[in-house]
């Protein structure tokens, strides 16, 4: 079926009353603190051996009592990689009930649904839920529930009395007693619409058609649907209307699940609810979901990152001094929360005192956007950690060693829909990049230079060379058209590593890439699938291994199979484009044509020349060179053209790779230059003078965040944009 428009669906009357209010989620799990256990939308409840455990949730206090045994939390890795977090962990009792309080409910009618999996080579138990006034509920558990979904329920109502706790009690005929999550206050999980596509909070679905495809799995019983469609900037108005009830307008035959509707405007939030009629004619309010189209992150974002959303549509957070923390630091923008756009009005360096983590989501850091020469970064490193859709561009990220620590420079550990572009990094003494456990990730642009060779690496012994570029992970992560120069090691190191069921992961798209002057490692490490693609090698003074890639395989027995793809690469001096397999070397003798695909495993949604012309194109647009390149940069880049080096290492006397920073001159000087106070006098990021010039008020700090052109971008990020064309 397809509707025209989204207010064709939205059937929302002046005479609709909301639903109440949402329901009480609690995912059972473990004492292990692993957030990839958590289930989104849930509250994550973390259960020892214990003979009772309570958590309070708003005025609702929960207590679980193990009668007769104890309470045992466990977690299930092996059914954490198909995305079964609610079903994969939870409690045990070997005893003869799981007993469950509920106080704080408001007197009146409740429900409680209780999910039951089983899991590895435990057989499924048949359960008993009793709850207040005889109500009961049956059920035998699922096994082994690849999906959330497919996770078995028992599910009762209830009255709740004023002031009086209530009581519930789990029962199995055999077998022990398994709970993985509760729901108090939601429709019965068997006869509510499920499984939704888009995914509930997708904010990157696909809409380049202009249409949206809507669906959900059947549920049983069912006579018809019922579908409620809202769309709105906010949030949370958008949710509010897909939650208000109606009568039976737009209502669906049981046999039609997939519904089109029409959705293309990045900026708005779209919410949707099913409502399922039995065959008893009983109604079923449905939950609701939500979903933002998918947008470029900024013109020419490539590969599997293109899409991070970044801090589009929020706030505007001023830099207005170097220092390391405080009202107008960094540190205290990149902290904050809610989407958020960092604008620099001072340029310099920002001496910092500790690590800046980017953990909170819907981030940009705009770097483009300083004064003078930019800024730099030094002391410590600015990494992501667990954040979804961040966009850092324009960023110096120079460590030293004056910290005394073992620091890399920048990374995307764990996020999700993130790019980094056009950033320069030097001077670590761990990895200058990395990107374990990433989802949906590029690196672009990126200047990767003189990680320090022998600087007291706290895992090595004394005197031991390191110098390592990066160490790359993701699912998928693309890394493209980027500069490693003077890194001894890991040029790249492939760091796609194990699932939770201990089966080799990662995919890794690296291609157009430009490698110089290294010592004894190149590409090596390993990921499920590899895409290695005209990448340009330049062996330099310090060169003594010449092969672009070999894969560490001797594991794949244990972990399951590596697998790659390669093609067009070039090693300056040794072998061309043509050689196709010259510079694959196998760790442990392998043929090579064993583990060498015909055929590419993913798009690689990249614009991709020969290495030959990748190597110039590089060097002609690289690094932070926003405002303008500093002179490290320079110096660098124009090393890599001549295949020259001005240094050498203080410890190792090796050419081109320093032990420390001063083996180079240390920092450059960065001017601290201010912008003027009239420069953005609303404060929207944008200067007054831009403003005008392409019709906005500069006095209204309202219209950053809005998109006058309709090109899916904002105002504000119009402005960003023009600054690095």
């Amino acid at each position: 079926m397809k509707f025209a428009s989204l207010a064709a669906v939205a059937l929302v009357a002046c005479t609709a009353t909301l639903h109440a209010a949402e329901p009480l989620r609690l995912d059972l799990s473990a004492t292990t603190g692993r957030s990839d256990a958590k289930t989104f939308g849930w509250q994550n409840w973390e259960i020892g051996s214990e003979e009772e455990a309570s958590t309070t949730i708003g005025t609702v206090k929960v207590t679980l009592r193990g009668v007769g045994a104890p309470l045992e939390g466990f977690l299930y890795k092996p059914g954490l990689p198909s995305g079964a977090t609610l079903v994969a962990d939870g409690v045990r009792c070997q005893g003869e009930a799981i007993e469950l309080i509920i106080e704080g409910l408001p007197a009146g009618p409740h429900s409680l649904a209780a999910f039951h999996n089983v899991t590895g080579d435990e057989k499924p138990a048949a359960l008993r839920l009793n709850g207040p006034n005889d109500t009961e509920a049956t059920a035998t558990a699922s096994t082994n529930a690849e999906t959330n979904n497919d996770g078995a329920a028992t599910y009762v109502k209830f009255d709740a009395a004023e002031g009086e706790p209530t009581k519930l009690r789990l029962t199995a005929e055999q077998g022990s007693l398994v709970l993985n999550a509760l729901e108090i206050g939601a429709a019965d999980p068997a006869k509510r619409a499920a499984a939704p596509s888009p995914a509930n909070w997708d904010g990157h679905v696909d809409a380049e058609s202009g249409e949206v495809m809507l669906s959900w799995r059947p549920v049983k019983g069912a006579k018809s649907y019922r579908l409620y469609v809202a769309h709105d900037r906010d949030l949370a108005e958008a949710k509010s209307q897909a939650n208000v009830a109606d009568d039976s307008q737009g209502e669906l035959d049981k046999a039609e699940t997939t519904v089109s509707i029409a959705a293309s405007d990045s900026l708005t939030n779209h919410a949707w609810r099913v409502d399922t009629v039995m065959e008893d004619g009983e109604v079923i309010h449905g939950d609701v979901w939500t979903f933002r189209v998918r947008h470029l992150a900024f013109p020419g974002a490539e590969g599997y990152g293109r899409f991070a959303r970044g801090g589009r549509g929020g706030r505007v957070l001023h830099v207005t001094n170097l220092d390391d923390a405080g009202p107008g630091s960094l540190r205290d923008a990149v902290e904050a929360e809610g989407p958020r756009t960092i604008v620099f009005d001072v340029s310099g360096r920002i001496v910092l005192k500790s690590r800046l983590i980017m953990r909170n989501d819907e981030l940009t850091i705009a770097g483009q956007t300083a004064p003078g020469d930019g800024v730099c970064l030094s002391d410590y490193n600015l990494g992501g950690l667990g954040c979804e859709d961040l966009i850092v561009r324009y960023m110096r990220v120079r460590p030293g060693d004056p910290s005394g620590k073992t620091l890399d420079g920048m990374g995307l550990a764990s996020c999700d829909h993130a790019i980094v572009d056009h950033c320069s990094i030097s001077w670590t003494q761990d990895e200058s990049f990395s990107s374990r456990g990433a989802k949906n990730i590029t690196l672009q642009r990126t200047l990767i230079s003189e990680a320090l060779n022998i600087a007291g690496h706290k895992k090595y012994e004394k005197g031991k060379s390191h110098g390592f570029a990066a160490s790359i992970g993701g699912d998928i992560g693309s890394f493209h058209h980027n500069l490693l120069a003077h890194c001894a090691g890991r040029n790249w190191s492939l760091a796609g590593s194990v699932d939770q069921a201990n089966r080799h992961m990662g995919r890794l798209d690296i291609r157009n890439n430009v490698v110089f002057n290294w010592d004894h490692r190149t590409t090596d490490g390993g990921a499920k699938e590899v895409q290695f693609v005209n990448n340009y090698y330049k062996p330099g003074p310090a060169s003594r291994v010449f092969h672009v890639l070999m894969p560490e395989r001797k594991w794949v027995g244990a972990f399951g199979p590596q697998d790659y793809y390669v093609k067009g690469n070039v090693m300056e001096g040794k072998y061309g484009a043509g050689d196709r397999y010259a510079g694959v070397k196998a760790d442990n003798g392998d043929p090579i044509e064993g583990f060498i695909s015909d055929e590419p495993f993913f798009e690689p949604y990249v614009a991709t020349t020969s290495a030959k012309k990748a190597y110039h194109d590089v060097l002609a647009d690289i690094g932070c060179n926003v405002p303008t390149l500093d002179k490290h940069d320079q110096r660098v880049i124009e090393e890599v053209r001549t295949g020259k080096t001005t240094y050498r290492g203080s410890v190792s006397g090796l050419p081109g790779l320093p032990d420390t920073q001063e083996d180079v001159g240390g920092w450059d000087d960065y001017p601290e230059v201010h912008r003027p106070a009239d420069w953005d006098a609303d404060g929207d990021g944008m200067p007054g003078e831009w403003e005008v010039s392409h019709g906005l008020d500069p006095d209204d700090a309202s219209d950053g965040a809005a998109d006058a052109d309709g090109d899916g971008y904002t105002n504000l990020e119009d402005y960003l944009n023009s600054l690095v064309k």
